[in-house]
């Protein structure tokens, strides 16, 4: 029921509001929100609570879209221009490990260059598609299907989801498509400890174990496998060997 909704919501911020208004009343802070999508939640809730702050805080905010940072009235917008095709390139190539003569680098270039254009100059886009294609045969045809791929188009899609980012998900075989969703259910900026959550991989049986790997050496591959498709991001020790049993 939209009624009980909007109450529910109510109530909420009419209790955290004044909450935060003790916590950071007569402080100096430096907030920064990451990637916004929308001002609903500067405009609604936060705008009027920090004004309690004490003079000198500062916010940064990061968008991809200037109209929001407008809408939560920016002081100063700094603009962060795109990767040009040619720098594109060079970060796809590195991604991607071309590591054969120059002549073949030179041969999937024309392609390649057509491929970071559908990124639009944006490198998490780039390195999502360079994902897909390290497990492609380095050929024209390959990389042919890659571009020629109807998931840069799929309409429906979340602004925040990119085509690129949407085929580097289809891309994926059924086993690593669960895998990888069951990662939204921590928020985005949680630190997933590598083997906890191939521990719940298995427990949830996402996990079959071929020939004479373990389930533990199988969920291990899963994730290098994500790490390698630039779908996981690994921090410190991701790649270090298992602990003793």
């Amino acid at each position: 029921d939209g009624t009980k909704d909007d109450l529910a919501r109510d109530q909420s911020r009419s209790s955290l509001e004044p909450k935060v208004e003790r916590s950071l009343g007569g402080k100096k802070l430096f907030l920064v929100l990451d990637d916004v999508w929308t001002a609903k939640v500067w405009c609604e809730l936060l705008c009027n609570t920090l004004k309690s702050c004490a003079a000198g805080s500062r916010i940064l905010v990061t968008t991809r879209n200037e109209q929001i940072a407008r809408q939560m009235l920016a002081v100063d917008i700094r603009r962060v221009n795109k990767l040009s095709v040619e720098d594109g390139w060079s970060l796809l190539c590195k991604k991607v490990v071309l590591t054969g003569e120059e002549g073949e680098i030179q041969h999937l270039k024309d392609i390649g260059m057509e491929i970071v254009k559908k990124c639009d100059g944006l490198p998490l886009a780039i390195k999502a598609v360079a994902g897909v294609l390290c497990t492609k045969e380095g050929t024209r045809r390959a990389w042919s299907v890659v571009l020629e791929s109807t998931a840069w188009s799929t309409s429906g899609l979340p602004e925040e989801v990119e085509g690129a980012l949407y085929l580097s998900y289809e891309d994926l075989p059924s086993y690593l498509k669960q895998c990888f969703l069951y990662c939204s259910l921590f928020t985005e900026d949680c630190i997933l400890d590598r083997y906890k959550i191939t521990g719940l991989w298995i427990g949830e049986g996402f996990v079959k174990a071929e020939g004479s790997s373990t389930m533990e050496e199988t969920a291990d591959e899963y994730y290098r496998e994500l790490i390698m498709r630039n779908l996981l991001q690994p921090r410190g020790k991701s790649f270090s060997p298992p602990p003793p049993s």
